[in-house]
């Protein structure tokens, strides 16, 4: 992969309750969970602080990787491999291909996208075939992504990873995640759907696995098992 991204820094700053990255984005050091998606979604992560999305969570995950000297990078990374880290992002699939929305709405518990409203909020911005809302919290790919084990280089320039964690930069940083396993990352992802089908995402790499990374978009949101890192609003 070409070297496209520097090093992230990592602090952990008020008595180590929190973990900033240089982003901007600040972090509770304290996991919340086990619970279902609705569960974290409504969870407690602390004064100002909300579930992450995705987009966020994958920075969070990257910058452990890099500072893993860290006690609180410690925590994220022995999360992600022992539990199922979960981001606060919805997938629908449809017969065309796949739509993913940040901060998705929720109804008795479940996750509710309509195609209609989703395709008519995407707009012009579009990366690797992606197509994206203008505020990029909405983004949308046709069934052209790999699914299953790939290679790094693979995951990083496709096309449903993009979608799934809202950026080309975020895809590489999985990718360079993914190269701290022995073993080929993977992409639980759906395809070819009919009828409608809505999922949620996450991340995990389960020594069960080989110890590779697994990128999840196939998780139905309704088990007790997953944990997240509060992000500040």
């Amino acid at each position: 992969m070409e070297k496209t991204i520097k090093k992230p820094t990592f602090k952990e700053v008020v008595a180590v309750t929190t973990m900033e990255l240089d982003n901007g984005l600040i972090f509770n050091a304290e996991r919340v969970g086990p619970m279902n998606f609705a569960g974290l979604r409504n969870a407690d992560y602390g004064s100002g602080f909300r579930m992450p999305r995705m987009p966020e969570l994958v920075p969070l995950v990257y910058a452990s990787f890099e500072n893993k000297d860290y006690g609180t990078a410690k925590k994220v990374i022995k999360t992600l491999r022992n539990n199922w880290l979960t981001g606060n992002t919805g997938i629908l699939y449809v017969p065309e291909g796949m739509y993913v929305q940040d901060n998705p709405e929720l109804k008795n518990g479940r996750i509710s996208m309509n195609q209609k409203i989703l395709e008519s909020k995407l707009g012009k911005h579009e990366e690797k075939g992606v197509i994206f809302s203008d505020d990029k919290t909405i983004r949308f790919t046709p069934y052209n992504y790999k699914r299953d084990l790939q290679s790094a280089l693979e995951l990083s320039k496709n096309p449903g990873i993009i979608a799934l964690t809202g950026s080309e930069a975020n895809a590489e940083k999985l990718a360079r995640v993914s190269e701290r396993y022995k073993s080929r990352p993977y992409f639980w992802a759906l395809s070819n759907v009919a009828p409608q089908t809505r999922r949620v995402a996450g991340l995990d790499s389960y020594d069960l696995f080989d110890g590779r990374l697994r990128i999840g978009a196939s998780d139905f949101g309704g088990s007790d098992s997953g944990f997240s890192f509060g992000v500040l609003k």
